[in-house]
C-alpha cells in the first residue's frame, strides 16, 4: 500500500463508502504513516476534491475516474470546461512522462538555447507544449525529416511518441467520463497505437479548443488546477504562498533570471538541491484576475476594499463598491459554470450559462491582447 498514491486511495475509500479515510487505511497490513494520510487528505481538501468534513465533491468524483494525480486530473477537467483541451491533455501527458528535451554531455548550452527557441507565454509548460506542437507539424508535413528536426531541436522522438500515446489514453478516459464530445466522423475512438510507422495523432474537436492559442487562459487553467502551488514575487526571490517558504526557480526554467518577472507563478514540483535550496519547476505566470476568480475561498471585505483569499494567504485591493460587485458576480458565475460541468458533463449549458462563459472568455481574451 505504501507504493500507491495516498490521494488515489483516499478517493477510492470515499467512492466505495468504506468509512473514515484514516481509519480504513490504518487497517491495512502495511499501513501508511498517519502524518502521510493527513497530508494526502489535506491536499484533497485544498484542491476541492473533498470537503472539510472529508465528503466527496463533484470534482472528487470525477478525479477518482482519472488515471492521474489530482492536480493533473483537475487540469484536463478544467481545460475541457474552458475550451483549451488539446493544451491541457498534452501538458498532463508531458508531466506524467518526462521532458522531451535532451541535454547531452558537452552540449548543455546548445540544448538550453534550443529549448528557449520554443519559449512561449513566459511558461515552462507552454514552452514544452510549443515544442510538441512543432514536432507534430513536422510529422504531418510530407518531405520534412522528423529525425533532423529532433536532432536540431534537442528533442527525443521516442519520448514525444510516448507523450502522444498517453495523451490518446487520457482523451479516451475523458470521453468515457462525458467531458469529450467527438465531432461526427472523428477517428478519436478508433485509433491504433502511435508508432514511428503509424503516426496517428489525437485530434480533439475544434469546439474544445477555442482557447488553445490564448496563453492567458491556458496559464490561468494551469494555475487553477495546481493551486495552492503558487509563488509570489518577494524582493529578488519568490515565496511559496502555501507555507511562506522562500523558493528559487530551477536553473532550467524560462523564467530564471528574467528582467521583467511576473508577480505570480504557478508551479508543479519543488525540488531540494544539494545546497538545500528549494527550486520550483514547471512554472507558469498567472494574473491577479485569474487568482481572484477561481483560486481558494474568497472573503470580500467591502468596508476595507479588499478581497482575502484563504484566510489572508492572498490579498487584493479593489477601488470601489462597483468593482466589488462585479468581482463577486464574476466569481460566482465562474464557479457555477465549473460546478455544473463537473456534476453533469453531458448536460448542455443553459443559454444564460453560455452567455457567462463567453463573457468570461472575452475578459481573458482582452487581457491577453
Amino acid at each position: 500500500m505504501l507504493r500507491l498514491s495516498l490521494q488515489d486511495l483516499s478517493l477510492r475509500v470515499k467512492i466505495c463508502k468504506l468509512g473514515a479515510i484514516e481509519e480504513v487505511l490504518m487497517e491495512a497490513l502495511d499501513p501508511p504513516a498517519p502524518k502521510n494520510i493527513r497530508r494526502a487528505v489535506d491536499s484533497l481538501i485544498e484542491v476541492k476534491a473533498l470537503t472539510a468534513e472529508e465528503e466527496l465533491t463533484a470534482l472528487g468524483r470525477q478525479l477518482a475516474k482519472l488515471p492521474l494525480d489530482v492536480y493533473l486530473g483537475k487540469l484536463i477537467l478544467l481545460a475541457s470546461v474552458w475550451k483549451c483541451l488539446d493544451a491541457g491533455l498534452t501538458i498532463a501527458a508531458i508531466l506524467s512522462s518526462k521532458s522531451p528535451f535532451s541535454a547531452p554531455m558537452g552540449a548543455r548550452s546548445q540544448a538550453d538555447q534550443a529549448c528557449l527557441a520554443f519559449k512561449k507565454g513566459d511558461s515552462d509548460l507552454l514552452t514544452v507544449y510549443n515544442a510538441y506542437c512543432a514536432w507534430r507539424r513536422v510529422c504531418k508535413t510530407s518531405g520534412v525529416s522528423e529525425f533532423l528536426f529532433c536532432r536540431k531541436s534537442f528533442l527525443i522522438p521516442q519520448t514525444l511518441a510516448n507523450i502522444e500515446d498517453l495523451k490518446s489514453q487520457l482523451a479516451l478516459v475523458l470521453f468515457d467520463a462525458g467531458f469529450l464530445k467527438p465531432e461526427p466522423g472523428s477517428a478519436l475512438l478508433h485509433r491504433t497505437p502511435f508508432s514511428a510507422h503509424q503516426k496517428n495523432f489525437v485530434e480533439t474537436p475544434a469546439h474544445s479548443n477555442v482557447n488553445d492559442t490564448n496563453e492567458l487562459m491556458i496559464n490561468s487553467v494551469i494555475a487553477w488546477s495546481f493551486y495552492p502551488k503558487l509563488l509570489s514575487k518577494d524582493g529578488r526571490g519568490w515565496r511559496n504562498v502555501s507555507n511562506n517558504q522562500s523558493v528559487s526557480l530551477h536553473p532550467g526554467s524560462v523564467n530564471k533570471g528574467s528582467n521583467d518577472p511576473p508577480k505570480w507563478l504557478s508551479f508543479y514540483h519543488i525540488l531540494q538541491s544539494s545546497s538545500k535550496f528549494y527550486n520550483a519547476l514547471e512554472t507558469s505566470p498567472v494574473e491577479d484576475i485569474a487568482i481572484a476568480l477561481l483560486c481558494g475561498e474568497a472573503d470580500v471585505k467591502a468596508y476595507a476594499g479588499v478581497v482575502v483569499i484563504d484566510g489572508n494567504r492572498i490579498r487584493f485591493s479593489l477601488s470601489n463598491w462597483q468593482s466589488m460587485l462585479v468581482f463577486k458576480t464574476l466569481r460566482l458565475r465562474a464557479r457555477e459554470l465549473v460546478s455544473q460541468t463537473l456534476r453533469s458533463p453531458t448536460k448542455e449549458l443553459s443559454r444564460d450559462q453560455e452567455m457567462w462563459l463567453q463573457t468570461l472568455q472575452q475578459i481573458f481574451q482582452k487581457k491577453s491582447t
